[in-house]
């Protein structure tokens, strides 16, 4: 009975080592496993946070070129509207000095008579302070016409009988001329068109 009792003791004894060792070993994959699902987890939210970071500089670094960009046409805008100002400022000098200015409204004034033929013009508006001026030039280039004194700056406004008129001065032709200067004048101040900033 000794015996029995014994050899139970022993097979009971060799069934718990079994169950616990695979107990231990069913623990340890369980263990292996959550440690392989954390490690997952872990450079999944790593990797998730370098892209975020790497999401927010790009548009830090989209943003400040941007801003850069916008700065940059700001400038070159200015800079454009500041050669037109000036050259506005020369034309002003220029119609204020009664010597440089006789031979610009002689040529402004031809322009606009052979546009509207001599034999039609009637009137020459030109202002006040180029009434006397402008006398002299009609008288000059023999045209029958009227000199009066209008809303007319830098330039002159010819007439017709028939409501026709042909108005050419200073700022108008600056003004019509300005679309076609601006890349030029963009070249020159940037080395670059305009245009290729925008």
């Amino acid at each position: 009975m000794a015996d029995l009792t014994a050899l139970l003791e022993r097979e009971a004894s060799a069934e718990i080592d079994a169950i616990v060792s695979e107990a231990r070993e069913r623990a340890s994959e369980v263990v292996a496993r959550a440690q392989q699902e954390a490690d997952a987890l872990k450079a999944a939210r790593e990797r998730a946070a370098a892209a975020q970071r790497a999401a927010t500089l790009v548009r830090a670094e989209s943003a400040a070129r941007l801003k850069a960009s916008a700065l940059t046409l700001r400038a070159q805008h200015e800079a454009i509207e500041s050669v037109f100002e000036a050259a506005g400022e020369r034309l002003t000098q220029l119609v204020a000095d009664a010597n440089a200015y006789e031979p610009v409204l002689t040529s402004m004034l031809d322009e606009a008579v052979a546009a509207l033929g001599a034999e039609a013009v009637e009137g020459v508006i030109v202002a006040k302070s180029d009434v006397s001026l402008a006398s002299k030039i009609v008288k000059a280039a023999a045209l029958d016409a009227k000199v009066e004194a209008g809303d007319v700056s830098g330039g002159v406004r010819v007439t017709t009988g028939r409501g026709s008129s042909v108005e050419n001065t200073l700022a108008s032709r600056l003004r019509a001329l300005r679309e076609e200067l601006s890349a030029p004048v963009a070249q020159t101040l940037f080395g670059e068109d305009e245009d290729a900033e925008g």
